[in-house]
């Protein structure tokens, strides 16, 4: 039976107003390219190797700085810049830099990795970045898992004395 309730009409939001009136809002190219910079610092974060420190992004482009272990990197430069750069030289419109940054913290000179790329088409080139590394990404399969709460007792309840299962009277 179908409720009387004016909220639970179909196509009606909570406030009465018709859903296909609805358009997601408008944002700019400025949280456009911010919201696709966190898109890479995730999937690079994913990853496992590397850390990310610090996002940037401006229109039409992307920069993500962030750290990966000494004993790590040539893991990194096998699965995350070389497939990014293949990917960057056969793309005509992405024109990318990867290297390192050094910097000076607490008065001493360090190191990080930096992503930056551009494009006119700043969400296909995120995607094409993140899918040159996806092989990167650790993936797991579960074939068993622990069953979590409290044990079963062994007695099926009596304290018998023996242990294991035994007839129920």
């Amino acid at each position: 039976m179908p409720q009387e309730n004016e909220f639970f009409a179909e196509g009606v939001n909570e406030v009465g107003q018709d859903v296909t009136a609805f358009e997601a809002p408008d944002i700019g190219p400025e949280e456009y390219a911010e919201h696709m910079a966190n898109v890479l610092a995730n999937a690079l974060q994913a990853t496992k190797i590397f850390g990310v420190v610090e996002v940037q992004a401006g229109v039409g482009q992307v920069n993500v700085m962030g750290r990966v272990r000494r004993d790590r990197e040539r893991v990194f430069l096998d699965k995350v810049v070389a497939p990014v750069l293949v990917m960057m030289d056969k793309v005509d419109d992405v024109e990318g830099f990867i290297g390192k940054q050094f910097l000076v913290r607490d008065g001493a000179v360090k190191y990080a990795w930096v992503i930056s790329y551009a494009s006119n088409d700043l969400k296909s080139a995120t995607f094409a970045v993140c899918q040159a590394f996806e092989s990167a990404i650790p993936r797991m399969e579960v074939t068993e898992s622990p069953l979590m709460g409290p044990s079963t007792p062994q007695s099926g309840g009596a304290s018998t004395g023996r242990k294991g299962a035994s007839p129920v009277r």
